[in-house]
């Protein structure tokens, strides 16, 4: 159901970081225009939280649908769906593929920025390439058929006309001419992220003083940490200059490796991820991740045959449940998968609840399941 009221009351909120009681919200031309504990209000959503939506900057796919093979109504149909899971706001991702497959996928995300679906539906930021720039020994749910050594050259070559569309490249710091690459995306605003890796903590810290600002879902595909070497997992839990990616289900992290990164990390320096592939909200079967084949059983997925972790079957509602199931703050949370991601990607008017904000709110019941919507002000109610 779809109203087009400009003012709403809630029980609870999460504005600019903290939470409030008894708010009531109003918005105009897609922003928020004000809060207040008095103001009127046309909907009352009392017995509801508001919170600022989520944003995605590490997803594979979902309902079938997976990166490396987009049509227009496939794309159309993840990004309906991703609104019921309180998402706005994607970086769709690519696992490491042939210069054809990532040129067709730039190409998909550059008609999708500039295509008006039917709303709600998720927008998209960009594009993030996973691969091809990672190790092999780490390589995890990636072909190793397709891995490439990180350049400025191969990065321009594989890209081609549709370098503008990447907003995000993941890369093992100890290979190739990594450092290279860190530095030429990081000065036209694309954000290194040091990833799949088999890296020592040196390393690491010559990419981040080089401009990688982000760690790819941290503790996966990369080295451990050793008491006499603590790698790149160490090196980027106590190095201030960069964000950690977390995703938080039960087959990547345990909790308390994911308290152990909070706390090293500090609440402004985690991004909460799906990393979530096509066989997401779908049944037990076999489905594609790029190239490779992989098996979902009971919420985890492998490379067929295999027992390698490939993505997850994450939404970003369940990570907000599983954060706040885990202890965590709801004042967290939201940083976890809102606040925080939308600095990273540069998105300065969003992330959180404020007057002059963009009007993109995530409405949660007392289950912590979502309800509903307001995008750019209007608002989806899902309870029916």
């Amino acid at each position: 159901m779809v109203h087009s009221a400009s003012s709403y009351r809630f029980s609870h909120a999460v504005v600019d970081g903290k939470l409030l009681h008894e708010v009531s919200i109003t918005t105009e031309n897609g922003f928020i225009a004000s809060v207040s504990d008095k103001a009127q209000f046309e909907i009352d959503l009392t017995d509801y939280t508001a919170v600022p939506s989520f944003i995605d900057v590490h997803t594979h796919g979902m309902l079938g649908v997976d990166t490396a093979i987009l049509s227009k109504d496939r794309m159309a149909e993840w990004l309906t769906a991703l609104p019921k899971t309180g998402t706005v706001k994607i970086v769709p991702t690519l696992v490491s593929s042939d210069r054809k497959t990532t040129q067709a996928f730039l190409e998909s995300v550059k008609i999708t920025r500039s295509t008006v679906l039917t709303e709600p539906y998720a927008e998209v930021v960009g594009a993030r390439m996973e691969g091809p720039f990672i190790s092999r020994s780490k390589k995890g749910a990636h072909n190793e058929a397709f891995l490439l050594e990180p350049s400025i050259e191969n990065f321009i070559n594989i890209t081609g006309e549709f370098g503008s569309e990447v907003r995000i490249v993941d890369i093992a710091p100890e290979v190739g001419k990594a450092m290279e690459l860190i530095g030429y995306l990081s000065e036209r605003g694309i954000i290194p992220s040091i990833g799949h890796s088999d890296s020592d903590a040196a390393t690491a810290r010559k990419a981040i003083s080089a401009g990688a600002t982000e760690a790819t879902h941290l503790f996966n595909a990369m080295r451990s940490i050793f008491h006499r070497e603590p790698g790149i997992a160490g090196e980027i839990l106590i190095n201030d200059s960069i964000n950690a990616e977390i995703i938080n289900d039960p087959n990547h992290l345990s909790p308390g490796i994911i308290r152990l990164a909070v706390r090293s990390k500090g609440e402004d320096k985690i991004i909460g991820i799906t990393d979530s592939i096509a066989a997401t909200l779908m049944p037990d079967g076999v489905y594609g991740l790029g190239s490779l084949s992989v098996t979902l059983k009971g919420g985890r997925c492998t490379v067929t045959g295999s027992d390698v972790i490939a993505g997850s079957v994450l939404t970003m509602d369940s990570a907000y449940r599983n954060f706040m199931d885990q202890g965590y703050s709801i004042l967290q949370t939201v940083k976890f998968l809102s606040t925080n991601p939308a600095r990273i990607i540069g998105l300065l008017d969003e992330g959180s609840i404020a007057p002059g904000k963009k009007a993109n709110i995530t409405i949660i019941d007392k289950r912590n399941k979502v309800a509903g919507v307001i995008k750019n002000g209007i608002y989806y109610d899902f309870r029916n």
